[in-house]
């Protein structure tokens, strides 16, 4: 994902969404599956990992991992990149695989200078959101 800046007061950050793997892209969002996005993106947004203008510098990756081959993920991880160089992660992860996330580890996802609940909340949410895509 990536967020650009709010142009002006009152006005949301725009977020573009794109799915790859193995680091290469595979397509854009559809016109459905953004509809879907929204409380992802707000989510994100909240996090205040914003481009100035164009830019693409920062942004979010996102993904699962199922060690145990079973089809269900035992961790997700979001890695805040500036560029190719990871700013700082996150992580939930299912110690039992029955579905639910006990564990989640965060810094200080939305910028406020507190690595807090409300870090962990907005982490809960992103991964909620990104499981619902089946990805």
């Amino acid at each position: 994902m990536i967020a650009q800046a709010p142009i002006g007061q009152g006005q949301d950050g725009i977020v573009r969404y794109r799915f790859s793997e193995s680091d290469h892209l595979q397509r854009e969002a559809t016109d459905a599956e953004l509809r879907w996005l929204k409380t992802f993106g707000k989510t994100y947004l909240k996090c205040a990992w914003y481009n100035e203008g164009q830019g693409e510098e920062r942004h979010l990756r996102i993904f699962s991992e199922n060690p145990g081959g079973d089809g269900t993920p035992e961790t997700v991880r979001l890695h805040f990149h500036a560029g190719q160089t990871i700013a700082y992660k996150a992580a939930a992860r299912d110690l039992d695989n029955d579905g639910d996330f006990e564990l989640i580890l965060s810094s200080d996802v939305d910028n406020d200078g507190r690595a807090d609940r409300t870090d962990r909340r907005r982490v809960a949410s992103l991964v909620r959101e990104f499981l619902k895509l089946g990805w």
